[in-house]
């Protein structure tokens, strides 16, 4: 059976196993058991667990929608990106702890060089570009975070608007409470491209 296996057999199980139990209780015994193998079998095309989730996450990237149809004006393609982000990490928010910490292979740097160049096609400065990439990055991940802390909480609108403080406007008030019913996306990714759409006009 190890014969036939190749590397991206090992990292379509490596997937497989996040999907169960997450990022943080990936193994090389686990992948190996989920083929049927033994886990010497897995060292033939990867040295260590570190290298195995860093093949697994480039694949994570490869299959999330994130670079767009180049065709499309700025603000469609960095929606489409940032929505395409946002979906994949909610799909598994377990990769989100291990951004930072995940050395970058060839499909992160290529959804990096292509998201800066189409912002300084449209006429930002590159580090202007950087930082809105950036600012794109830190968003979805704070955005993602936000969506599992009100799901993990199961509020509801109603819910959402018992637990505020009554203190509060009634304008504000029901500000929040509609804010708190929306995909947390919906309310900064607009803000963000306005804020560039701004730059641009600047």
């Amino acid at each position: 059976m190890s014969g036939s296996l190749n590397r991206q057999r090992f990292v379509d199980a490596a997937l497989d196993v996040i999907a169960d139990v997450g990022v943080d209780k990936l193994s090389m015994r686990r992948v190996a058991s989920q083929l049927g193998v033994s886990a010497m079998a897995m060292y033939k095309h990867f040295a260590n667990k570190d290298e195995l989730l860093g093949a697994a996450f480039e694949e994570f990237i490869a299959r999330a929608e994130v670079l767009p149809d180049d065709q499309l004006p700025w603000d469609e393609w960095l929606t489409v990106s940032a929505r395409g982000m946002y979906q994949a990490l909610c799909s598994e928010m377990s990769w989100v702890p291990w951004l930072g910490k995940l050395r970058l292979g060839g499909n992160a740097l290529r959804v990096t060089e292509r998201f800066a160049a189409k912002l300084a096609e449209s006429g930002l400065a590159t580090d202007a570009s950087v930082r809105v990439y950036m600012a794109t990055i830190q968003l979805v991940v704070g955005a993602v975070c936000m969506r599992t802390s009100l799901h993990a909480g199961h509020w509801q609108q109603g819910e959402a608007a018992a637990a505020m403080p009554e203190a509060l406007s009634p304008e504000i008030f029901t500000g929040l409470a509609n804010a708190v019913a929306q995909e947390p996306i919906d309310i900064s990714l607009p803000l963000l491209i306005e804020g560039v759409r701004h730059q641009l006009l600047a």
